[in-house]
């Protein structure tokens, strides 16, 4: 089988009918989905990752009604749908008894959100109901901003990806635990704040402590010490300025490595050195940073050396999608 890149929802449904996983663009990153009640697709979908299947999926809901359809939510997620939705922010709630233990990792709670992709949208409103949807791409790679990332990575075992342009986002969506509402609990950075979402709540959002990332790790995807990662090394600095790696490093990082730069300020640019972003502007950075190191993974460096981007708003989405791509490789 080899996939048919095409710009038809109608197709894609098509496709899902037959008990074909699709891959479809969302604001965030592309994803692949199956119907969330045929148990059989969503399958196939965890083996064409290579997915464990205590790895919970993310539920995509048209609207409030598909919410209410899989999910309980109380006060405080309603106050967040309102104003969030469609949106990056991902919802952990209690779940109702339609959602197949498969989605879940057999657990109580359900992870769910509305994507504000049009052409997903269409798909979700063509189709009648909700649909699961991870990244589509092998698990724990660099996530795929366009179709043809989807095609690079998985075109072999996909019948039809839904080409819709790059993703204007490029970075995962938020996810808030509402599972206790006293107690709102931030498990992955995205392009939403822990700020944003506390001045809706009015009230603290709680980061989970260390030791519970196991815990965190089965509630929802994307929260693995490793994660996000290019084939080719990547290693993360504070800053490539002035950068002295150590002695035993020292030939690896001056020799078929790439340099990526957080701004390219006035800085002439050699055949190694790259960017994320021309102005020190967060949000291009975001959206620039898987298709980089996509592009980078292609270009036969020995290794990637890319520094921290400053720690706020979507930058620090951008900072822990570099942390779990590094796995422990920091300097």
């Amino acid at each position: 089988m080899s996939a048919v890149i095409g710009c038809s929802p109608e197709e894609a449904v098509a496709q899902l009918k037959q008990g074909n996983p699709v891959a479809l663009p969302t604001e965030t990153v592309y994803g692949l989905v199956a119907p969330l009640l045929d148990e059989d697709t969503i399958l196939k979908v965890y083996t064409f990752k290579q997915r464990p299947l205590n790895n919970p999926l993310i539920v995509h809901v048209l609207d409030e009604r598909q919410l209410n359809q899989v999910a309980y939510a109380g006060t405080q997620a309603t106050k967040l749908v309102n104003v969030f939705w469609p949106g990056p922010l991902t919802l952990i709630l209690p779940k109702k008894p339609s959602v197949p233990p498969i989605v879940t990792a057999q657990q109580s709670s359900v992870a769910v959100r509305a994507p504000n992709s049009s052409l997903f949208r269409n798909v979700l409103a063509l189709l009648g109901s909700p649909l699961v949807a991870p990244s589509a791409n092998k698990f724990q790679q660099v996530s795929p901003t366009c179709a043809q990332h989807v095609m690079d990575g998985m075109g072999d075992t996909l019948s039809y990806i839904l080409d819709g342009g790059p993703c204007s986002l490029g970075i995962e969506s938020t996810i808030l635990s509402l599972l206790d509402e006293q107690h709102p609990t931030l498990l992955r950075y995205g392009p939403i704040s822990k700020e944003s979402i506390e001045d809706v709540l009015k009230q603290s959002v709680h980061m989970p402590p260390a030791d519970t990332n196991d815990h965190a790790t089965k509630l929802c995807p994307g929260l693995f010490k490793k994660h996000y990662s290019p084939h080719t090394s990547l290693y993360l600095v504070d800053k490539l300025q002035g950068f002295k790696p150590p002695q035993h490093l020292e030939q690896q990082f001056n020799q078929q490595s790439a340099h990526v730069f957080f701004t390219r300020s006035n800085r002439i640019l050699t055949g190694k050195e790259f960017y994320l972003t021309k102005n020190e502007d967060l949000a291009e950075a975001a959206a620039n940073l898987f298709a980089l190191l996509q592009h980078l993974d292609q270009c036969h460096f020995k290794s990637i050396w890319i520094e921290k981007v400053p720690h706020r708003g979507i930058g620090c989405a951008i900072n822990d999608r570099l942390n779990r791509a590094a796995h422990e490789r920091f300097l």
